[in-house]
């Protein structure tokens, strides 16, 4: 029998670890319960400043080790590890694990808390080739990864304009849907090339040390994508429309359901076409497992040479870029700012 793949998640926190008590949410729903329902793993070593997590975590796996100090839980040299901290201990802890030749990490974004130490990270990963995959939620979402080969096939033919939408703040939010943008059109519109922001005038929810922005993002074909804010005491939103020669596509449901609008005849000018307003539904509105493809990308990544992550450092460091770029143009009331890239 093969040994089963030593792993170790820092950071027991909400996604860490605590969301796995949430009935609502499909299981798994962290990263520690990613690992225990792994059948090619072996939850081995838990990291958390406050001990209360080992308690509870102990309760699932009652022979998980604790460790206080990141660097003692490196010491175990597990064959993987999830980074699910604050995201400004995320460059530390990444750069530790490298150093101590961990292979493959699984860590949750951003890659690093400012560009400088995200390209750090990004060459210092290459350098010593070790696979970092970043928890970008829909990267593992088989539907949505279906929708972007249906895209690409042409389903609503050529791509002219998208429209989409988060809630609380361009960092913390906003990053998923840049990252989801990125993936659905960068094989058929290229990449992000430009940016326009601005900084919302409305007084909408956001974490105390992030922005909220509305902005223009040009992709290398000329093709334009808004992102706009809305306010998540309302109502959580993550729509996307994108709009085709041949139909219109709609991401709705904070991302689960999929519908897709034909063209059809006016039915009230001759001659001219339009939408129809009764779409089909391409994926239906339910949760996806995205938790088990990212484990299991990860395993892959660990065992084969030539698997890929599905979301690894370098898109991980151009949507900082992006976001970056982004904030900067706000602070010059909107300014076109181009997205050049060293790595």
């Amino acid at each position: 029998m093969k040994r089963k793949i030593k792993v170790g998640v820092i950071g027991a926190g909400r996604i860490g670890l605590y969301l796995e008590s949430d009935k609502k949410r499909i299981k798994p729903a962290t990263h520690f319960g990613m690992w225990l329902a792994n059948k090619k793993t072996n939850l081995e070593y838990i990291c958390d400043k406050n001990k209360n997590s080992y308690h509870y975590a102990k309760k699932l796996a009652p022979k998980i080790k604790y460790f206080k100090d990141h660097r003692k839980l490196l010491l175990e040299k597990p064959d993987i590890i999830s980074i699910s901290t604050w995201k400004d201990t995320h460059y530390k802890i990444t750069k530790d694990s490298i150093y101590k030749g961990i292979k493959v990490i699984v860590l949750e974004k951003p890659i690093a808390n400012n560009i400088r130490q995200a390209r750090e990270i990004l060459s210092l990963s290459k350098k010593k080739r070790v696979k970092i995959i970043i928890n970008h939620r829909r990267r593992f979402d088989r539907e949505i990864i279906k929708l972007r080969k249906k895209l690409e096939s042409g389903i609503i033919g050529e791509i002219l304009q998208v429209s989409s939408f988060y809630v609380y703040g361009i960092l913390t939010t906003g990053t998923h849907l840049v990252d989801t943008l990125r993936m659905l059109l960068k094989n058929i519109c290229g990449d992000i090339e430009r940016v326009s922001g601005t900084f919302s005038k409305k007084n909408n929810f956001k974490p105390k040390d992030d922005v909220n922005i509305d902005g223009i993002c040009f992709f290398k074909n000329g093709t334009k994508a808004t992102i706009q804010n809305l306010d998540m005491k309302s109502y959580d939103n993550f729509d996307i429309y994108i709009y085709g020669t041949k139909g219109k596509i709609l991401i709705t449901d904070i991302g689960r359901k999929i519908i897709k609008y034909n063209v059809i005849k006016s039915l009230e000018h001759t001659g001219f076409t339009e939408l129809n307003t009764r779409g089909r539904v391409i994926s239906k509105g339910f949760a996806r497992n995205q938790f088990k493809l990212l484990g299991e990308n990860a395993v892959n990544c660990l065992l084969k040479k030539k698997t890929l992550p599905l979301c690894g450092a370098q898109d991980s460091f151009v949507d900082m870029v992006v976001i970056d770029k982004l904030i900067k143009s706000s602070k010059k009331n909107g300014k076109f700012l181009s997205i050049k890239l060293k790595n």
